[in-house]
């Protein structure tokens, strides 16, 4: 029996697949990543217009990189649920791997947000400015079970991908949006602290989000056993074979997400600490939101990068991009787009200028990040991961260098985060492309 790689390998590329064709599928494919990528600049807003917005979100800015930074390693949990589905011996594995992952990586993050975990760690070693501190131990605490949560939602909704129930998946990140904002709109009117209310809102919504997906996965039949077949056999059906499988899907999250940790850690050691961590953490905020919708992109180029030709996805994946730039540059170019940042951040002129420079040295990172992704699934879908996951580690170095060198020129924090941000994402594209065209030409 020929393997899936082996049948795509030698189909034909069909012409008939227009951008139009792709476009069409992207687009609900997206729904997901941006409703999720709504939260920020929700949480941001709500904040800004609290007492002590600055302090606030500087603080929420550090936490939540920590936070994310436990994350990352179960980020990839989604992609092995998925490719692992077939196997009921495989599921059953990964469930406990997941479960484990889980587990320790929360107690990890206790342990971080604990007086004495705090005061090695964030004051000792992030150098955590004093009049952040409290703040940012109280979030890390609240948001202790984050890993947890994440990885249990990522494996139900790898199940619901392989059962092709993505509409569900669209609907849980609809519901979990929902009631971050109902959270927040009740802390506002209570008046909250803003960290306090920001750390309740995220982990309420990203529990009703898990439980959504489970009770769907549940209610679709994705939890009933596959039927074996030759294919799944060959698949890792035991602890030890499902860690060594997910390892390499786990490092390149946990170097990203690690270097942008290490990244609030530099511009926390400017001489204007609070305003250039709130600054950057708004900025990066709304960057997301843009750049995110770029990135099922991938997706779409993995699924059929041997039936359409190279050079038609990566120009599906340059016009996205570059629509998203686009946009990005107008709001942050424009006097409408000027008053929109303004509000944003509730009204203060001087964070407001910060952010507004910082967007626009931003501006190019959506098209590269879709030309990222574009590149990355063509690697994986011919099983060559290798170089991406080198890249991660090189292109991370360079993100953590060109902020240092910035900040020890005395450059504004998140100007100098901007600079990085976009340097190290060119520099991982141009040495993708290159490495890419470099394969056709030995092929």
């Amino acid at each position: 029996m020929k393997s899936a790689a082996e049948s795509k390998l030698k189909s034909p590329q069909n012409n008939k697949i227009s951008l139009w064709d792709l476009w069409r599928e992207f687009v609900p494919l997206s729904l997901s990543d941006v409703t999720m990528a709504c939260g920020d600049p929700a949480v941001t807003t709500t904040i800004a217009y609290l007492p002590d917005a600055q302090i606030n979100l500087a603080a929420l800015g550090i936490a939540k990189s920590l936070a994310i930074f436990f994350e990352s390693p179960i980020i990839s949990i989604l992609h092995a649920s998925n490719a692992l589905a077939p196997s009921q011996a495989s599921r059953k594995a990964l469930w406990r791997f997941t479960l484990a992952m889980g587990i320790a990586l929360t107690v990890l993050q206790f342990i971080v947000g604990s007086p004495w975990g705090f005061d090695l760690i964030g004051v000792g070693i992030l150098r955590i400015p004093k009049a952040l501190a409290t703040n940012v131990q109280q979030v890390l605490l609240i948001m202790g079970g984050w890993a947890f949560l994440i990885a249990w939602r990522r494996y139900f909704q790898g199940l619901l991908i392989y059962h092709g129930q993505s509409q569900a998946i669209a609907k849980a990140s609809f519901a979990r949006l929902a009631t971050l904002v109902i959270v927040l709109v009740i802390g506002f009117w209570l008046k909250a602290s803003g960290t306090v209310l920001a750390a309740t809102a995220l982990m309420i919504a990203v529990f009703v989000e898990a439980l959504l997906v489970t009770w769907m996965a549940y209610q679709s039949d994705a939890v009933r056993p596959p039927e074996a077949n030759a294919s799944s056999s060959k698949l890792p059906n035991n602890w030890r074979e499902v860690s060594k499988f997910y390892f390499p899907l786990a490092n390149s999250m946990l170097v990203v997400w690690g270097g942008r940790a290490l990244l609030i850690g530099i511009l926390a050691q400017t001489e204007d600490a609070t305003v250039a961590i709130a600054s950057w953490t708004a900025t990066w905020g709304l960057v997301s939101v843009i750049a995110n919708s770029t990135r099922m992109v991938q997706q779409i180029v993995i699924k059929y990068h041997h039936q359409v030709s190279e050079q038609k996805l990566l120009i599906f994946a340059g016009a996205i991009g570059a629509a998203c730039s686009l946009f990005l540059l107008a709001i942050g170019s424009s006097p409408i787009g000027g008053q929109i940042i303004q509000a944003f951040i509730g009204g203060d002129r001087f964070l407001a200028q910060n952010m507004k420079n910082a967007l626009l040295l931003c501006a190019g990172i959506p098209l590269l990040v879709a030309l990222q992704n574009a590149i990355q699934g063509l690697f994986i879908s011919d099983g060559k991961t290798g170089q991406v996951n080198f890249v991660t580690w090189f292109c991370t170095a360079t993100l953590l260098l060109v902020t240092l060198i910035a900040v020890q020129q005395k450059m504004d924090g998140a100007m100098a985060a901007a600079i990085a941000m976009s340097t190290s994402m060119l520099v991982e594209v141009c040495y993708l492309f290159w490495k890419r065209m470099l394969i056709e030409y030995r092929e």
